[in-house]
């Protein structure tokens, strides 16, 4: 995944460690709510997707996503 620091001002990027579960999942979840989806794995997505906790028409608009390119 591409490290982005747009809308990830009050971190450092660089220092976070996106091996840890719950540094990932706000990860994506910061990335998402923003609209920066550029960057994003279809993988790490798609198995993270379920408990993230995002808005609920942007949950479901990325799970059809995912199911179109599965």
């Amino acid at each position: 995944m591409k490290f982005n620091s747009k809308y990830i001002w009050d971190y450092d990027v660089k220092k976070l460690d996106l091996s840890k579960l719950g540094v990932l999942r706000w990860y994506l979840e910061r990335k998402i709510e923003y609209g920066d989806w550029e960057g994003l794995d279809r993988k790490t997505l798609k198995r993270n997707l379920p408990k993230l906790r995002i808005n609920f028409y942007l949950k479901r608009i990325l799970q059809d996503f995912l199911k179109i390119y599965d």
